[in-house]
């Protein structure tokens, strides 16, 4: 298992947490038709796949979706910097791409690209 892996299952619970309650109520129908989601995170050592169901619910996969919604793409060391310290980098982070290949992961990456910098 790669460290990316790792901190992105560390982050599956925050995920949850965060998104569970905006499932519910009128609102919840909006946020749940941007599910599911599949998110894969590539660097020079392979590649993870977060996966949010329709229920809220995160599962980190250890390979890459076969059509993933967003593709974050970085050197190893620069993404698990990243998400290992969850706060917005300082200056502009321009060795990571981030790609949106769906309408539901554009609307998604508009509400969490300011925490982690790209």
């Amino acid at each position: 298992m790669s460290c990316i892996q790792g901190l992105l299952e560390k982050l599956a619970p925050d995920i949850e947490a965060e998104l569970k309650p905006r499932l519910q109520g009128f609102i919840g129908a909006f946020v749940r038709a941007y599910l599911p989601q599949d998110w894969a995170f590539v660097t020079e050592e392979g590649t993870s796949t977060v996966r949010i169901d329709p229920s809220g619910s995160v599962t980190v996969l250890p390979s890459a979706s076969r059509s993933p919604d967003v593709t974050v793409r970085g050197p190893h060391d620069r993404l698990r910097l990243i998400l290992s310290k969850r706060e917005k980098p300082r200056g502009n982070v321009t060795d990571v791409t981030v790609a949106a290949h769906t309408a539901k992961g554009r609307a998604a990456l508009e509400q969490v690209r300011g925490r982690f910098g790209f």
